[in-house]
């Protein structure tokens, strides 16, 4: 635990000269501890950390040499020494600044839109009654780290309100609220020292830079989860949640506190990433599928990983690698994919025979007459094998369905080898597609039980593919990755017959804490029964 503006206000030589010996050396640890870290993260920059290139000094960007920077370095402590002070000067020079900012920016001189820095905010205007207390106390000394007395003396120095949904009562329909009123004590230590409880605070994480994790949220775990559904489930915009909130239960939270619940719920669930992909990489069969999905201007690919009772959705490039790293070189099931390229890099796979007869209905319909008629041919043929392969499904056993549909298959080939060389582009594209994966599209025919189309994949999609064309995307990688996890956990949810709003609230419940995150949902006997 780190020192705080509040504990260092306390430190000074009169306190260190009353303190024993053994506790000077315990509060000497956890100031070297605490100024060794200030002195990594003064030291950071983007050559050496995740921190973004706009984060850099601007002499550090001249590329001037190191007598340079340094004299600049000193340039800027003195810079730092001077405003510290707080010279009446500067703050006059500071604030005709504003104003000449302020008038540029009326003539359209490029300020960034919302609000500027500076701005008066605006505080809550609803009263909350308070349903419950809970008071947080303090364990140790933030100094001397000794166990603090539980029966000594406290006083409250801050609270917040967290407004929840409490858990459902068997029996009873509906949703009640709680407003809890978290109230953080301080308590003396036996070296005079006051220690502040805190609320626990997820430590910075490169990956969700303007993403916080902790106790200190107006909005509950499972109003968080309430929100998360509507958002992504009932794909209403952040103004409609806060709109529907206020409508329904007289609840108003703004905008920004409802898109921030969704982000942090995405950090917080994303380590139960790994226990989806282990699922993936274990099962049976996999149904792969993608479509667009555009990121703040930048053209990127949402990928759906489905099997009987898993879904898995990542954003990134259409890439091998993006499908490798997400199977992580494990997956040995069938992989069942339209015709990519990319997914030809997996033996064991079949391919989606209606994505095949949408092209040769597309080329039956030629008017080119010669064109028309080997679409119509292939279609024909393809369809009597389906017809084959249903019929076998539903009846005893067929042994040697291949041998018995041998002309058929016969002429299925000759056809393409007929057709290869075809001036014509799109016949020649279509017959080299199923000379090249043959005996992958064949396969069925020798194993009437393998699945003929991908629609797993492809009803997985609809839904997002709906949202997207309601936001247009996302707007950075933080609510990509958000984005992605929420919807594999909702999905996976759906498919195991697990309430996905109360997996949200135990997740969110346990991160905030810093807990171990609950698994996800098991796959009941009557699913597994059905499936």
């Amino acid at each position: 635990m780190h020192l705080s503006k509040h504990d260092l206000s306390q430190m000074n030589d009169e306190w260190l000269k009353k303190l024993p010996a053994e506790l000077v050396l315990e509060v000497s640890k956890r100031l070297l501890h605490d100024v060794k870290e200030l002195q990594d993260r003064l030291n950071q920059n983007p050559d050496s950390s995740s921190r973004p290139p706009t984060r850099q000094p601007p002499w550090a960007k001249t590329g001037g040499s190191e007598e340079q920077n340094g004299a600049a370095d000193e340039r800027d402590r003195a810079d730092l020494a001077a405003q510290t002070a707080g010279s009446a000067t500067e703050e006059t020079e500071q604030a005709s600044l504003v104003d000449g900012q302020r008038s540029l920016a009326k003539k359209g001189s490029g300020k960034r839109p919302g609000k500027q820095p500076g701005s008066p905010g605006h505080g809550r205007i609803q009263k909350l009654v308070i349903t419950a207390r809970c008071e947080h106390r303090p364990e140790i000394c933030a100094a001397c780290a000794a166990a603090l007395s539980a029966d000594a003396v406290s006083r409250a120095c801050t609270a917040w309100d967290e407004v929840d949904i409490a858990p459902p009562v068997e029996g009873l329909i509906g949703l009640t609220f709680s407003v809890t009123r978290h109230t953080l004590l301080e308590v003396s230590g036996s070296c005079g020292h006051v220690s502040r409880a805190q609320a626990w605070r997820a430590p910075a994480d490169g990956q969700w830079e303007k993403v916080e994790l902790g106790e200190w949220r107006l909005a509950g775990p499972r109003l968080a989860g309430v929100i998360v559904l509507l958002a992504l489930r009932t794909r209403l915009s952040r103004a409609g949640i806060r709109e529907l909130l206020m409508e329904l239960f007289g609840l108003t939270l703004t905008t920004g506190v409802i898109d921030e619940a969704i982000r942090e719920a995405g950090r917080a669930s994303l380590p139960l990433e790994d226990a989806l992909v282990a699922d993936i990489v274990q099962a049976a069969q996999l149904h792969v599928d993608e479509t667009s999905w555009p990121e703040s201007g930048v053209l990127l690919w949402l990928w759906a990983l489905v099997t009987t009772h898993t879904t898995l959705f990542l954003i990134g490039p259409r890439s091998r690698e993006m499908l490798e790293n997400a199977l992580q070189d494990g997956f040995a099931g069938l992989l069942i994919s339209d015709g990519y390229g990319v997914y030809r890099a997996w033996p064991n796979r079949l391919r989606c025979w209606p994505h095949l007869l949408r092209k040769l209905r597309g080329l039956a319909e030629s008017s080119e007459a010669r064109f028309s008629g080997v679409g119509q041919a292939m279609e024909g043929l393809m369809k009597t094998l389906m017809a084959a392969i249903y019929a076998a499904r539903i009846g005893p056993p067929a042994e040697g369905l291949p041998a018995r549909y041998a002309n058929e298959i016969v002429r299925l080939r000759h056809l393409c080898e007929a057709h290869r060389m075809d001036d014509h582009s799109v016949v020649r594209s279509v017959v080299r597609e199923f000379l090249y994966d043959c005996d992958v599209i064949l396969r069925p025919v020798a194993e009437p039980r393998l699945p003929l189309s991908n629609n797993a994949a492809e009803q997985a999609l609809r839904h997002w593919g709906i949202s997207r064309s309601i936001s247009h995307g996302t707007r950075s990688e933080e609510r990509s990755r958000a984005f992605a996890f929420l919807a594999s956990l909702i999905e996976t949810c759906r498919h195991r017959a697990a309430s996905a709003w109360q997996s949200l609230g135990t997740v969110i419940a346990a991160a905030r804490k810093g807990l171990q995150l609950p698994t996800i949902p098991q796959i009941p006997a009557t699913v597994q029964g059905s499936a």
